[in-house]
C-alpha cells in the first residue's frame, strides 16, 4: 500500500476549478483502470460453458478476494464516510453526508452478502503479510477521514464515494456471478459530489487540504485494488 505522503498537484490541475481537477484526479489516480479489466474478465467468463480449468479456479478466487478484501476494508461501521461526518461541520454538507452515510449502509450490507456467498479466499504464499497490510490500510483510511486538517476529511470522503461508484460495476459483476441481484446504489450522484466539492473548496487553504485528502484516499483505494489484481495475476500464472 502507498504511504500517506504528500503528492504534488499536477501543474495542469492547479489552474483548473476544483471540480474539474477533482474529476481529473479520480480518472487518472482512481481505481477504475484496475477494476475495468477485472470486470471484463468476470463478464466474459460468466456465461461460458467451456471454461478452461485455469479460469474455473481463478474466477471464484477473484470473486472471493474482492468480496473479502472490500468487506475487511469497508464493511465495518464506522467507515470512511461515518468518520468524515464527525469532522465536516459545513452546513452545506449535511444533506450530502446524510445521503452518503445512509447509502453506504446499503453498500456495507451488500458486501456482507457477497462475502458469505463467495466462500473463503484461496490462501496464497504470504497470506499473513496480506492480512497485516489490510489491517494497516484500514487504519490509514480512518486516519484520513478523521484528520483535523480542515478539508482533508471532506476530500477523502468525496473521493471515496466517487471512486466507489466507478468500481461498483465490478462489484455488481461479482454479485451476478453469485446469483445475487445487485441493489441500487444509494450514494450521492457524481454531480452532487462534485457540486459539494466546489462549495467547500472556495478557500485556498481548505482546497489544498481537500486535494491532499483526495490524493491520499485514491492512493489507498487504488493500492487495495492493486493487491487484488496482483493476487489474480499470480493465480492465473500458477494455473497457466
Amino acid at each position: 500500500m502507498e504511504n500517506l505522503a504528500r503528492h504534488e498537484n499536477r501543474p495542469s490541475d492547479a489552474a483548473r476549478p476544483f471540480p474539474a481537477a477533482l474529476s481529473s484526479m479520480i480518472a487518472a489516480d482512481g481505481s477504475i483502470s484496475i477494476t475495468v479489466p477485472l470486470a471484463k474478465f468476470l463478464a466474459s467468463s460468466r456465461d461460458s460453458r467451456d471454461l478452461r480449468s485455469a479460469v474455473k479456479s481463478t474466477r471464484p478466487a477473484l470473486i472471493a478476494d474482492i468480496a473479502h478484501f472490500l468487506c475487511i476494508s469497508h464493511g465495518r461501521q464506522p467507515g470512511i464516510v461515518d468518520h468524515a461526518a464527525t469532522k465536516i461541520v459545513d452546513d452545506e454538507a449535511r444533506g450530502w453526508l446524510l445521503a452518503a452515510t445512509q447509502g453506504f449502509s446499503i453498500e456495507r450490507a451488500y458486501l456482507t452478502q457477497l462475502t458469505v456467498a463467495a466462500g473463503p479466499i484461496a490462501r496464497q504464499q504470504g497470506q499473513e503479510k496480506i492480512t497485516a497490510v489490510l489491517t494497516n490500510q484500514a487504519k490509514s483510511f480512518a486516519m484520513l477521514a478523521t484528520s483535523d486538517r480542515n478539508g482533508c476529511a471532506a476530500g477523502s470522503a468525496i473521493a471515496f464515494v466517487l471512486d466507489w461508484q466507478n468500481t461498483r460495476p465490478l462489484i455488481d459483476e461479482c454479485a451476478l456471478s453469485l446469483g445475487i441481484e445487485p441493489p441500487k446504489c444509494g450514494l450521492p450522484s457524481q454531480a452532487e459530489s462534485t457540486a459539494l466539492a466546489d462549495i467547500l473548496s472556495q478557500e485556498s487553504a481548505k482546497q489544498r487540504a481537500m486535494t491532499f485528502g483526495v490524493q491520499q484516499m485514491l492512493a489507498q483505494q487504488r493500492g487495495l485494488w492493486q493487491l487484488i489484481a496482483a493476487r489474480h495475476t499470480e493465480m492465473t500464472q500458477a494455473h497457466g
